[in-house]
C-alpha cells in the first residue's frame, strides 16, 4: 500500500496538511467538492500506515476503501451527511469479506458474509470505512493486546497502553490517523481510550445506536449491554456521527433501536442546568490530575450559568460487585455454574434497585447531568490491567445503569499533580498500585472529565462536552 500511495502522489507534505483539517473544515471541502474522498482517503491511508508502524494500532486496511471513495466523488445528486468521510472501525464489527476475531485465534479463517448495522449505515450516509483497528483479547481489559495482532502503544507515552477495548481507535485517532472512530463500550471501553489518549469518546444508551453485526463474547447476558458508540479527535465529531446514524435507514435495518432522530432542540439548548459533580466515587480515589480536570470543568460550566452541586454516586462498592458478578472476564461461565436461577433473578433484581437509587439520588438533587473523572487516572504501563482494575469503577458505573456518558480531554498532569500524590490514600492494594504507577513517570499525560446525562439523553452528554470544549479554548494543558 505505502508503494501504491507514493505512486499515487501522496506526499508526507499533502498527508499531514489534509489530515490536520478539523472535522468540520474537512466536512465542508468534501461537501463543496475542494477536496475529492479519493485524495481524502489516499492522505489517511498514508497516515494510517506510518502510525501504525510506530504504535501497531491498525490490524488490517479496508482494501475496497479506495473504490468506495471513488464512487463518491462519482455520486451525483444530494450527497450524504458524512460525504466521503474516512472512518476507521474496531476489529470487533463485521465487515463483509473480513474475519471478524476479537482477538481470539480460533476466529481466523471464518471471514463474515454481511456488513455490521451501523458499517451499513456509515456507508448509506457517505462514508469511506478505511482500516480496521486493535483490541485486546476477548476485550474484557483496558490494556490492548492480543495473540494475533500483537500490542497496541499509546502515542503519547509508547510504555503505557492506549486504554481498551477500542484501544486501536483510541491511538489511531490520537496520533492523526483518523479522524473518526466507531467503538464498542460494556465497561469503559470507549471511554477509557478517550481518556487515555486524549480524544472525545461518547458511549450512548446502550441500544441507542445499533450494535447488530458485532462479537458477541457474552451472548445471552443481557444486565448489562454493551452500546455502540464513537470516538474523535473533538465534540464536534461525535456530534456529526449521531446526527448521521440516527436516522431511519438504521431504524429500518434494526428495528430494536428506538427510532429516535437526533434532537437538535436538546444539543442546541441554552437553558440553565443543574449538574452534579464529584471528585471520586468514595471507593477507589481517582489522583489529583482527575480532581483538577472536574474542577476545571465545574468552573468552566458555572461561568456560563449552570449550577453545580456536589454529590456523592450510590455506594460505588457495592456498583462494582454488582458489575463483575454480571460481566466477569471468563464470561460469565464460573458465575453462572455458581449460581442457581432464583440466584440469578436476585441478582438482576439488585441491579434494578440499584438503578432505582441512583435515580432517586437524582431526583432528590434535581439535576439533569453529572460531570466528574473520566477515570481513576491516566494512561497505565503495559501489564499492569490486574493491578489497576480497580479503576474501572468510573465507568462501568453508567454501563450498569445505562446512562449515556462522553469523555473529553480536559487537562494533563502537571509536575504539581505529582507532588500532591503525597496526600493520597496508602492503605488498599489498589491505592498503593495506584499511587507507584502515578509516580512513574505520568507528568504530561491527558486526563479527561466525563459528562453524564439520564437514559437516551445523549444530545445533553454531547452539549455539555461541547461547553467545556468551548470553554478551554483549546487549552487542555
Amino acid at each position: 500500500m505505502a508503494e501504491h500511495l507514493t505512486q499515487k502522489g501522496i506526499t508526507k507534505e499533502k498527508a499531514e496538511r489534509i489530515t490536520r483539517l478539523s472535522i468540520t473544515e474537512l466536512e465542508q471541502k468534501l461537501q463543496s467538492g475542494e477536496l475529492s474522498a479519493v485524495e481524502v482517503c489516499e492522505c489517511y491511508q498514508a497516515v494510517a500506515l506510518e502510525v501504525d508502524r510506530k504504535l501497531n494500532c491498525v490490524v488490517e486496511p479496508i482494501w475496497e476503501a479506495e473504490e468506495m471513495a471513488l464512487e463518491r466523488d462519482q455520486k451525483t445528486g444530494k450527497k450524504g451527511p458524512l460525504h466521503g468521510m474516512p472512518v476507521s472501525i474496531k476489529e470487533n464489527y463485521y465487515i463483509k469479506g473480513y474475519d471478524c476475531t476479537a482477538g481470539m485465534q480460533r476466529c481466523i479463517g471464518d471471514p463474515v458474509s454481511e456488513d455490521a448495522v451501523v458499517v451499513k449505515v456509515l456507508k448509506r450516509q457517505g462514508a469511506v470505512p478505511f482500516v480496521r483497528t486493535n483490541v485486546p483479547q476477548t476485550m474484557m481489559t483496558f490494556e490492548c493486546s492480543n495473540p494475533i495482532y500483537g500490542r497496541t502503544l499509546n502515542p503519547q507515552d509508547t510504555n503505557r497502553g492506549p486504554g481498551g477495548s477500542s484501544g486501536g481507535e483510541g491511538a489511531l485517532i490520537a496520533a492523526g490517523g483518523s479522524i473518526l472512530g466507531i467503538g464498542t463500550d460494556i465497561g469503559g471501553s470507549i471511554r477509557i481510550p478517550a481518556n487515555m489518549c486524549g480524544i472525545c469518546g461518547l458511549k450512548p444508551t446502550a441500544g441507542r445506536i445499533s450494535g447488530a453485526g458485532t462479537h458477541k463474547l457474552t451472548k445471552g447476558q443481557t444486565l448489562v449491554k454493551s452500546a455502540s458508540g464513537m470516538l474523535s479527535r473533538d465534540v464536534d465529531g461525535v456530534t456529526m456521527a449521531m446526527r448521521a446514524l440516527l436516522c431511519q435507514y438504521m431504524f429500518d435495518l434494526d428495528p430494536t433501536v428506538p427510532p429516535i432522530p437526533f434532537r437538535e432542540e436538546i444539543y442546541q439548548d441554552k437553558k440553565p442546568l443543574r449538574i452534579g459533580y464529584y471528585l471520586d466515587d468514595g471507593y477507589i480515589p481517582s489522583v489529583p490530575s482527575m480532581h483538577r480536570a472536574v474542577e476545571k470543568a465545574k468552573s468552566i460550566l458555572e461561568s456560563q450559568g449552570h449550577k453545580l452541586i456536589p454529590m456523592q454516586p450510590v455506594d460505588a462498592r457495592r456498583m462494582f460487585r454488582l458489575f463483575l458478578d454480571t460481566v466477569g472476564a471468563d464470561g460469565t461461565k464460573t458465575y453462572l455454574t455458581c449460581m442457581t436461577v432464583y440466584e440469578y433473578w436476585n441478582h438482576a433484581l439488585d441491579i434494578e434497585d440499584y438503578k432505582d437509587d441512583t435515580l432517586a439520588l437524582w431526583r432528590s438533587l434535581g439535576i439533569d447531568a453529572v460531570i466528574c473523572p473520566g477515570f481513576a487516572f491516566p494512561a497505565i504501563p503495559h501489564n499492569t490491567f490486574g493491578d489497576l482494575v480497580g479503576g474501572c469503577v468510573y465507568s462501568t458505573m453508567y454501563n450498569l445503569l445505562n446512562y449515556p456518558a462522553g469523555v473529553l480531554p480536559v487537562t494533563k498532569v502537571t509536575e504539581q499533580d505529582i507532588k500532591d500524590m503525597a496526600n493520597y490514600p496508602n492503605k488498599t492494594k489498589f491505592e498503593k498500585n495506584i499511587k507507584k504507577m502515578m509516580l512513574g513517570g505520568t507528568v504530561g499525560l491527558p486526563c479527561g472529565v466525563q459528562c453524564v446525562a439520564l437514559p437516551y439523553q445523549e444530545e445533553l452528554v454531547i452539549r455539555l462536552m461541547k461547553e467545556v470544549e468551548q470553554g478551554l479554548n483549546g487549552d487542555n494543558s
